[in-house]
């Protein structure tokens, strides 16, 4: 995870102003920095967005392209998740020093995604066993600005809604061999149904308290973080504690209750 320095006063600055429900930059300890989505911004993809939280700036890219289908889901497509850390978002990134923090994420994505609800990969099988569509998600950070997951599940939300898939025709000769016929309409497509895709909200404990969109700043003040993902159903498809530190069982209570409020917010921005 990128970083950043801070001296011991820093620290309590921002720690004491969090205890108080004032932070560095003004907003209270439940309050988000202004999100910025854009769509369609890659022309050689199936489906793009990037989102700008704060400082944090991300770039997300689907790829749709023909594979087999997994033997144990022979009715399914499937998703595959690939993170790169730009070495120009920070330096810590330079080299390989951006690897361990993409497997990080791309875990986590992976995890989020692994339920019947979020997308229906049946509709993305051509021929049962033989063929279906992969999608290829991208994921590109530009720049930390801290919170990395929360913005990136919202790149990667709008990236899939963003998402046109080319409509496909299975034609059968007498002899029972198949050829696949993709359409070259631009408009004749499939859209991918995101209503279910989880959106992640991070909470950070500081102190005695806990925050929701945690800069860089106030990530290097906590200890211990809790990220909840949960669909516009109300499923939760993902919990994790991350960072050193524990949690104790009032303080999960208390954040989990904070995340039910601001889970909403962002399915009514992306729905």
């Amino acid at each position: 995870m990128a970083s950043v320095a801070l001296s011991e006063a820093e620290k309590v600055y921002i720690v004491h102003g969090v205890q108080e429900d004032l932070r560095v930059d003004g907003r209270g300890c439940e309050d988000y920095r202004c999100v910025e989505v854009e769509t369609d911004v890659v022309s050689n993809t199936s489906g793009s967005a990037r989102v700008k939280l704060g400082h944090t700036d991300i770039l997300v890219g689907v790829k749709a392209e023909m594979g087999t289908p997994k033997l144990e889901k022979p009715n399914e497509g499937y998703l595959e998740f690939f993170v790169d850390c730009s070495a120009s978002a920070t330096p810590e990134f330079e080299g390989r020093g951006g690897d361990d923090l993409g497997t990080e994420i791309a875990n986590t994505l992976y995890r989020i995604f692994n339920n019947k609800s979020s997308i229906d990969l049946k509709s993305l099988c051509i021929s049962p066993r033989e063929h279906c569509w992969v999608l290829y998600v991208d994921v590109l950070l530009l720049e930390c600005g801290g919170n990395l997951f929360d913005a990136i599940s919202v790149a990667v939300k709008a990236a899939l809604f963003n998402t046109r898939i080319p409509r496909v025709r299975v034609l059968e000769d007498e002899e029972g061999s198949k050829d696949i016929e993709l359409s070259d309409d631009p408009y004749d497509c499939i859209q991918l149904s995101v209503e279910n895709v989880p959106c992640i909200v991070t909470l950070c404990k500081i102190g005695y308290r806990h925050v929701v969109d945690a800069t860089l700043q106030e990530e290097a003040c906590s200890l211990a973080s809790l990220l909840v993902s949960v669909t516009s159903k109300g499923v939760v498809t993902c919990i994790r504690k991350v960072g050193k530190g524990s949690l104790d069982p009032e303080s999960i209570f208390e954040m989990l209750e904070a995340w039910q409020q601001h889970s909403g917010a962002f399915q009514l921005l992306l729905n």
